[in-house]
């Protein structure tokens, strides 16, 4: 099945530092292509406007030209960095597009092209810095809900990936969308990790948010067991292919703090990439959100996939 991930690109180190995490994910796996999207700001420029809105003064200069040029550069460099790092051009396609918001035309876009996932590339400027200055990828975190997000921080180098599971809805559909981006790969090594926070309550699977995705024998087989927080995800990964030998199961914790668990299991099993689920929209609490909102600020030099 073929599966298509959007790709933010701009002119930054980060954008090539997330085009580098992309090839070395996906470099041999033909069946995923991608789209490059560079947004234009419409009105926005490094520099504001002219008063002069005829350009009289300077007739030469078509700010709204010179915008584009610079977008389709930025593509164009894009496309040659993921052509020497071995991705055929017949599996990458770009555009161009001009918005006043930029979160909500990549989530369009995304929506548009029925694309799997959506990747952003953090400036690493740090938290605050991103509160005070805006962050296209908090923007997406914020809104975009139906599509996973893909937030890439730094240079990742390792392939490996943990999967944060919980006994959720969310954390399931997480475990989906892993199965299906992974679907019959032998090369990575996935590991399987829960952690409770001291005092909180038992998560359960609300059976109304199953149903429509996955059948009730299936449900009452893999989520009604004496061990539903594993073997769910475990068996979505079996059905998509992916060897029993690549997939650990690792013991659970009960932490004060589970975001900085998740982080310190990654980096001890040397995973490049984190997984989980967040809380459907309008339940989450605070800007990121609960466990996702944590863990974001924990990730160096490491991509965290968010899905719901």
């Amino acid at each position: 099945m073929n599966k298509k991930i959007l790709i933010t690109v701009d002119d930054s180190t980060s954008s090539d530092q997330s085009l580098s995490y992309i090839a070395r994910l996906f470099v041999a796996r033909e069946e995923i292509t991608f789209h490059l999207l560079n947004c234009v700001s419409q009105g926005q420029g490094a520099l504001p406007d002219p008063l002069d809105n005829h350009n009289s003064l300077f007739p030469e200069i078509d700010h709204d030209h010179h915008r584009y040029e610079m977008a389709n550069s930025c593509l164009n460099h894009a496309k040659q960095r993921l052509f020497k790092l071995g991705i055929l051009q017949d599996r990458v396609t770009s555009s161009v597009i001009a918005a006043s918001g930029i979160s909500n035309a990549i989530q369009a876009e995304g929506e548009r092209l029925l694309v799997d996932s959506i990747l952003t590339a953090r400036k690493g400027i740090g938290f605050v810095g991103e509160m005070l200055m805006g962050s296209v990828a908090i923007d997406l975190f914020r809104k975009c809900h139906q599509i996973p997000l893909w937030i890439i921080d730094g240079v990742v180098e390792k392939k490996d990936i943990l999967l944060s599971v919980d006994g959720s809805c969310h954390s399931l559909m997480a475990a989906d969308h892993l199965a299906h981006i992974l679907s019959g790969r032998e090369d990575i090594q996935i590991f399987l990790y829960h952690c409770r926070r001291y005092f909180q309550s038992k998560v359960e699977y609300e059976r109304d948010q199953l149903y429509p995705r996955w059948d009730e024998e299936w449900c009452k087989t893999y989520l009604m067991g004496d061990n539903p927080i594993y073997d769910g995800p475990v068996q979505l990964l079996y059905e998509a292919g992916i060897p029993k030998h690549r997939i650990t199961v690792l013991p659970e914790a009960t932490k004060i703090d589970s975001s900085s668990s998740i982080i310190s299991q990654a980096r001890r099993h040397r995973c490049g990439t984190v997984v989980m689920g967040r809380r459907r929209a309008g339940l989450a609490r605070g800007i990121w959100g609960e466990v996702a909102n944590r863990t974001i600020k924990h990730t160096q030099n490491m991509a965290l996939w968010i899905i719901g």
